[in-house]
Order: C-alpha cells, then structure tokens, then sequence
C-alpha cells in the first residue's frame, strides 16, 4: 500500500502490540541500518526513531538489536530485500 507516497505495510494486528511504525523501524534496525539512515527512508526525526525503537524494545522484551532480529526473525516481521 502507497500513503503519502510512502510504502507502508498493513497487518490487522501486529504482535505484542507493536504499531505498523514501530514495526518499520524495528525492521531497518535489525538489517543493520543506522538510525540517521532510518530517518531518511521513513522521513521522520532521529528522536522519533529512537522513540519508536525503544518502544518497540519495550514491548517486545529486549535490549539488544540481535535479540530484537531474532524477535522479527520469529515472528514474520522481515521482509525479502
């Protein structure tokens, strides 16, 4: 799906509560991305990726990028590059 001429990805519900953004960005994380990268691909300030990662963190349970790659890895959150 196309919004605002941004690819966006839509799951009725993601798990453990995680929103569509957090999602997003957890995803660029844990390919290894940097977080100024992230801000350019999804157009949002470092401060909200960082927001949205420790979000995600939080309320997926981990601490680290692997854990949080294992997490996506697990659940079906990655897509094929």
């Amino acid at each position: 799906m196309v919004l605002a001429g941004h690819r966006t990805r839509r799951r009725a519900l993601w798990p453990d509560g995680l929103t569509t953004r957090e999602v997003e960005v957890l995803c660029l994380a844990v390919r290894g991305l940097p977080n100024r990268e992230t801000e350019g691909r999804l157009s949002i300030s470092g401060r909200t990726v960082a927001h949205h990662i420790q979000h995600a963190y939080d309320k997926i349970g981990v601490s680290t990028r692997a854990a949080a790659a294992l997490y996506a890895s697990r659940n079906d959150l990655l897509e094929p590059v």
